[in-house]
């Protein structure tokens, strides 16, 4: 088991205290609203995070998705997403977020999650900003409408010119990434964003190594991202139990 899981493992036990802790207060004092959203809250995201801690692999029908090298790419990838379900659903209900600050954009999901982030406070942030940073601008040759083949562009150019959709890059996370993407100066493309970023690339598209153009470039980009979520995960349940 590796540093992220043990830490999503970790995060786990700290949201099914919570929600110990919140039932003695209904025991006491009743169901209120606000303590049926924080116990539906910290129960989803124990839930998801026991699935995304524990899990080790995906078995499949047919064979050659067995023995492909992407396999285990993939199960990460879905542990990734099982760690967004988690944390979403405590920045989804104001009950539970407003314990940590007020979204400068209240119909943004991407401002709510970047108020646990913040909340968070991560220590080396910069270095794995341009740990992330340097993969993103490695130069790649994936096959783009309007580009020769074999044309050279970032891996961050190549992402946002095949998942993201041209709607989508008006707003949030995405805003961001197209204009790095455009300009080549990543600068404003924080952690918080990159994780957004990884999210929505995995959703509309398929962020598995090809768009990376190696296969060790991606498992270290997801797992900096890995670790990230976990932590803002154990600092977030943390902190909820000392706050319910």
């Amino acid at each position: 088991m590796n540093d992220a899981r043990r830490t999503l493992l970790s995060a786990r036990k700290e949201y099914s205290r919570c929600a110990a802790a919140l039932e003695v207060k209904i025991a006491t004092g009743g169901l209120t609203p606000d303590l049926s959203e924080q116990i539906i809250g910290v129960g989803v995201a124990a839930d998801w995070l026991r699935r995304a801690s524990e899990m080790e692999a995906i078995l499949y029908i047919g064979e050659g998705l067995n023995e492909s090298q992407r396999k285990t790419p993939f199960v990460d990838i879905l542990r990734y997403g099982f760690a967004w379900f988690g944390l979403n659903a405590v920045f989804s209900r104001p009950s539970l977020m407003h314990l940590f600050g007020q979204p400068s954009n209240p119909n943004s999901e991407f401002e709510r999650f970047r108020v646990l982030f913040d909340a968070a406070a991560l220590a080396n942030s910069a270095a794995r900003t341009a740990a992330l940073h340097a993969i993103l601008t490695a130069p790649t040759a994936p096959r783009l409408p309007s580009h020769p083949t074999g044309t050279p562009v970032s891996t961050l150019f190549a992402f946002d010119a095949k998942y993201v959709p041209a709607a989508a890059k008006q707003r949030g996370a995405a805003r961001l990434v197209a204009a790095a993407a455009s300009s080549g100066n990543l600068t404003a493309l924080d952690l918080p964003s990159l994780l957004y970023a990884f999210r929505n690339w995995s959703v509309h598209g398929n962020a598995l190594d090809g768009g990376f153009g190696s296969r060790p470039r991606f498992a270290n980009y997801l797992r900096i991202l890995l670790e990230v979520l976990a932590e803002i995960h154990f600092a977030t349940s943390s902190a909820l139990r000392s706050k319910l």
